[in-house]
């Protein structure tokens, strides 16, 4: 009886068996793989006419300084101007009291009439023989110093009117009104700096010289500066100064701009970015900076090509603003990918972005 159950049992058990071992031997149904697309946002390479820089960090500084000095002791009587004030050339400054020197023009006056009204007569009576040539002449050499004396005086009171020597922006004055002067003092009363024009001075790499100097025999390089955030252009002129001598310590040049500064928009001591125009380059490619990408071969680009992701060498001349301009690479109308998903590689399919409009015409940065 038992073997009966067992041979039944076997029995049940083996049509799932078989059921079992014909679905495994089944063939599995093709997995039809679908291919990755990338969607990005594509521009053109440009061929347009880009103008070649040099850039530096500069200074203002004025081209004509004047210290004024008392150049005689006495009070401070009078100041004619306000701190800060645009003074002209020839405009009055301060006055230290006059009324010493005033005596001491009148007693010089009086002593060199005597001294010439003596030599004089010593003069008529030296040709009668009445006294002798020595007299006269040590008479004529006292009438001599008492005029040297005189007109030193004149210049002792004329020294008390203290004008402005240049026109310029006055600074903080260091001494006020009833204090006592003397040219010995270590602190000037003034300082007055030249504001229109005003200079930039500035340093460039000693491998640029050469450049430089090349395009300076034209018709004035052009420089123009803005400030420290690159924002807004402060004022353009021309290059009017390349030092003598490179320093031997930061392998530099020191060179110079002349700027209009009509609104004094450029303050002695304030740090600008200096942009140098060489010349215009009538042909070159230039694509957005954002689509340059850095690898261990150095600089390169992902262009599309039949819908597809392709890599291209490129080598990047300069960098003006957003712009990127190339001097090795692409020839023009390329279409670059401008913002490179993570997971982009070689030989992936690309679409451009349906809402990209057609790519807008690279503008010219303001040199």
């Amino acid at each position: 009886m038992r073997r009966m159950l067992g041979v039944a049992a076997i029995l049940g058990v083996m049509p799932g068996l078989a059921v079992v071992v014909r679905l495994a031997r089944s063939p599995a149904p093709p997995v039809v793989a679908k291919e990755e697309s990338l969607t990005v946002e594509v521009t053109a390479a440009r061929v347009q006419p880009m103008p070649v820089l040099l850039q530096s960090v500069g200074q203002v500084v004025s081209q004509h300084t004047v210290q004024i000095r008392p150049q005689v002791s006495g009070m401070l009587k009078e100041m004619f101007f306000k701190e800060g004030q645009l003074v002209l050339k020839g405009q009055r400054l301060f006055q230290i009291e006059p009324a010493p020197f005033e005596t001491a023009l009148s007693s010089a006056r009086s002593v060199a009439e005597n001294a010439k009204s003596n030599a004089d007569r010593l003069d008529a009576i030296a040709k009668k023989g009445y006294v002798t040539q020595q007299d006269y002449r040590n008479a004529r050499a006292l009438a001599d110093q008492a005029q040297s004396a005189y007109q030193q005086a004149q210049i002792n009171l004329a020294y008390t009117d203290l004008r402005a020597p240049i026109g310029g922006r006055t600074g903080s004055v260091a001494v006020k009104s009833g204090n006592i002067v003397s040219p010995s003092d270590s602190s000037q009363l003034v300082v007055i700096n030249e504001m229109q024009p005003i200079l930039v001075q500035f340093n460039i790499p000693q491998q640029f010289l050469s450049r430089v100097r090349q395009y300076q025999a034209r018709p004035g390089i052009s420089v123009s500066v803005t400030d420290d955030k690159e924002i807004g252009k402060l004022d353009q002129g021309t290059l009017v100064f390349i030092d003598n001598a490179v320093n031997a310590n930061t392998g530099t040049v020191t060179l110079k701009a002349q700027m209009p500064n009509d609104h004094e928009q450029l303050w002695p001591g304030q740090y600008v970015t200096v942009s140098m125009q060489l010349t215009i380059e009538p042909n070159a490619i230039v694509v957005p900076q954002i689509a340059i990408q850095t690898g261990q071969d150095g600089n390169y680009v992902y262009l599309v090509e039949q819908g597809k992701a392709e890599v291209r060498r490129v080598t990047v001349d300069r960098q003006m603003g957003d712009l990127a301009v190339l001097s090795a690479g692409l020839s023009g109308n390329e279409r670059v990918i401008l913002k490179v998903p993570r997971d982009m590689r070689v030989g992936v399919k690309v679409t451009p972005a349906a809402d990209v409009s057609p790519p807008a015409e690279i503008r010219l940065p303001t040199s």
